[in-house]
């Protein structure tokens, strides 16, 4: 079909411009090569007339100029008025018809029957009209009744047989009683009520062998409608077999809710003969009730039992319960799908977003990584620029005048400051101090100004306690004073402390304390350390404020110790001695280096400074402590001599003054209160080795401990570490 014009009017037809092209044959084979053999025939005028519902409703519109509600509403009207005068013509023909029909002949069980067994004849077939019984007009039953009078009537039969018929006369009663039966409308209803419904073969009906289900269950719900309170037009119709499911819903419902007009009175017994008896006849009222309830609940049931079995066998209901369950079915397939995809995407989304997870922690691991790498980069820098600056300063003789030699107390804290410093610098200072300190052309004076002068800075900034920076407070002309040994000379006790005792003189006893120290001094300068046994007697001298002890003395009690001799005594008395410390200050941090002091301490005997060398807490000083701790001047004590055996009193006494007379050059310890202890310790708790955290974690543990560095943490933690493993070792051999 080719291209198309049209035009019409608001009515008119429309024209319409066709190109028609010969279909192929039916048999073409596609695969064969084809050409055309014939031109294009010319293009064909037709005329097309509009046509069908649509058009003519449009036409309806125009012509009465209607909206389409309007239309709509008229169409309606139009179409029920058209019903209901179809139903009347109907009516009027289904009349028409009844009054034609033909009036049965007489029954011969009716020639015989008696006139008072009234009740028992059948109304419908005495009048002739047993096959439309309850179907019937009154102008047909008065037709019926006219044609009986006109054949039985008592007249007629004596004038025909020249006498009187007794029997004639009966049958012409009983054709009266069904005609006043039947031509009351009460009457004839109570008798309808009653009248002999046929039974329907429910197994044929079952079996549908010979009628499909609605023409073999229509004449039964006809027959019962007419039972129903309401009006036919309110009686829904059994449909058919293209019925929606809600009409089939509807029929059904409305038969199981069906209301019956039908009653049973007509089946009433009447009284007897006799005297009328008020109480027997309110029994027998009673007993005609009683009756009358029976046969309703009969008749329901009966009723019942046949929508029942209509809608078991009705095909249509099987066919709406398969739609339902094909309908389940889909949508429970629907769901199902919906539930896999849902779950397909929120397994991918969860992979992706595993996957986002993943790359981000990979990112996050590297970065970590980068981060750790350069941390530890910088660290090396750091370490490496530390280094080379304790070198270059050991080379420079530690800012001290060419071929002086250095006592180890004054180097131990010497070094130690320094590191302290170092600490507190960064990377680019570091290099820094490291180039200066490397220009050989430098004094060693200018070396040590140079160090001086960054920790005076961090004096001034705050970042460094003063206490802690003492070898860089002093100038040139005071570390000049400043005691050295010779050049080639050994450190011994001549050079910073009194004579040691005379050979001949008896050993002075050794202290727990003293005892402590030796075992730490012992494990702190191994073996192979040039002159071990001078520098361990000056750290237990240092340490202890006593004299200090000649090395042979400290090398006879290590060999006592390590013999176990003097093991079980000394920790005896270390136990026995915990109970008597009295600590005059707060508990105060050690640090692992040599010319540390501890704080100055009051006790009760000669095992005063225990609790130092253990690391633990004690008891806040008694007033009496105080006292005597005020009393003794430190110009006196600073002179005891070590010769004299003291009393415990002065034997503290005279230690306190050593310890003070030692820390005049050295820096005061920082002291550690009980509170910074706890708090060390639950820092330490909360970053194990095992911390995996950002930052360092000496950082973090040093910000739990509010005005503590990170280096004097790290310091108390080895002094107690170091402190355990003393005792351990002491309490092992």
């Amino acid at each position: 079909m080719g291209n198309s014009t049209s035009t019409a009017s608001d009515l008119g037809a429309v024209t319409l411009d066709s190109l028609r092209l010969a279909p192929p044959p039916v048999d073409w084979d596609k695969s064969q090569s084809s050409k055309f053999s014939n031109p294009i025939s010319e293009p064909v005028l037709e005329k097309v007339e509009p046509v069908g519902p649509q058009y003519m409703a449009h036409a309806r519109r125009k012509l009465f100029n209607r909206t389409f509600s309007e239309d709509e509403e008229h169409t309606e009207k139009a179409e029920n008025e058209a019903a209901a005068a179809a139903a009347a013509a109907k009516r009027a023909i289904d009349a028409e018809k009844m009054l034609d029909y033909e009036i049965e002949p007489d029954h011969k069980d009716d020639l015989k029957r008696d006139p008072k067994d009234w009740k028992t004849q059948d109304h419908y077939r005495m009048l002739g009209l047993g096959s439309v019984r309850w179907r019937a007009s009154q102008e047909l039953i008065k037709k019926a009744h006219r044609t009986k009078v006109l054949v039985h009537h008592p007249d007629k039969k004596s004038g025909a047989s020249g006498g009187t018929s007794t029997h004639d006369d009966e049958l012409f009663k009983c054709i009266q009683r069904a005609f006043e039966t039947l031509s009351d409308p009460v009457k004839r209803r109570q008798y309808d009520s009653v009248d002999p419904i046929p039974e329907e073969s429910y197994s044929a009906l079952k079996e549908g062998a010979d009628l499909p289900f609605i023409d073999a269950w229509r004449p039964v719900f006809e027959r019962e409608a007419r039972f129903s309170v309401k009006d036919k037009k309110e009686i829904p119709d059994i449909g058919s077999m293209e019925s929606t499911k809600e009409e089939v819903e509807a029929f059904y419902g409305f038969w199981y809710r069906f209301e019956s007009w039908r009653t049973f009175e007509y089946l009433d017994k009447e009284e007897g003969d006799g005297p009328e008896n008020r109480d027997d006849k309110r029994y027998l009222e009673k007993k005609n009730k009683a009756e009358r309830a029976k046969l309703k609940k009969e008749d329901i049931s009966r009723l019942r039992k046949i929508v029942d079995t209509a809608f078991a066998l009705d095909p249509r209901m099987a066919a709406f319960k398969e739609q339902e369950r094909e309908a389940k079915e889909t949508k429970k397939k629907e769901r199902q799908e919906q539930a896999h995809k849902a779950k397909m995407n929120a397994e991918r989304e969860a992979a992706l977003a595993k996957e986002i997870q993943e790359e981000k922690e990979s990112q996050e691991r590297i970065k970590r990584e980068e981060e750790r790498k350069e941390k530890e980069a910088k660290k090396k820098a750091i370490r490496k620029e530390k280094k080379n600056i304790k070198t270059l300063i050991k080379d420079a003789n530690y800012g001290y005048a060419k071929g002086s030699t250095i006592s180890p107390a004054t180097l131990e804290i010497y070094l130690s400051e320094l590191e302290t410093m170092l600490d507190k610098l960064d990377l680019e200072t570091l290099e820094k101090i490291g180039v200066d300190l490397g220009n050989s052309k430098i004094t060693n004076e200018k070396k040590q100004k140079i160090l001086s002068e960054k920790a005076q800075k961090l004096v001034r900034d705050g970042l460094a306690n003063p206490e802690s920076l003492t070898q860089f407070e002093t100038d040139s002309v005071e570390r000049s004073k400043a005691p050295v040994l010779a050049s080639n000379s050994i450190p011994s006790a001549s050079s910073s402390s009194p004579s040691p005792l005379p050979s001949n003189a008896p050993a002075k006893e050794w202290s727990v304390e003293e005892v402590a120290l030796l075992i730490k001094a012992a494990n702190k300068f191994p073996g192979g350390v040039s002159n071990r046994w001078e520098t361990i007697a000056a750290y237990v001298a240092l340490h202890t404020g006593l004299p200090q002890r000649d090395p042979d003395d400290v090398i006879k009690k290590s060999k006592a110790v390590q013999k176990g001799s003097s093991q079980e005594a000394t920790v005896k008395q270390l136990q026995f001695q915990k109970k008597t410390y009295e600590i005059a200050d707060a508990p105060s941090v050690r640090y692992d280096i040599e010319g540390e002091v501890p704080p100055v301490v009051t006790t009760t005997d000669n095992a005063a400074a225990t609790s130092i060398a253990t690391g633990k807490t004690k008891r806040a000083p008694s007033k009496a402590s105080e006292k005597s701790t005020k009393e003794v001047p430190a110009s006196s004590s600073a002179k005891a001599g070590p010769a004299t055996p003291t009393t415990p009193t002065q034997s503290s006494t005279a230690k306190t003054a050593a310890l003070a007379a030692a820390t005049s050059s050295a820096p005061a310890a920082a002291l550690w209160t009980a509170a910074e202890q706890k708090m060390l310790e639950a820092g330490m708790k909360a970053y194990p080795p095992s911390w995996q955290g950002d930052g360092d974690r000496w950082d973090k543990i040093a910000e739990s401990v509010p005005g503590r560095t990170k280096k004097e943490c790290k310091l108390r933690v080895k002094y107690l570490q170091e402190q355990v493993k003393a005792q351990k070792a002491a309490a092992g051999k």
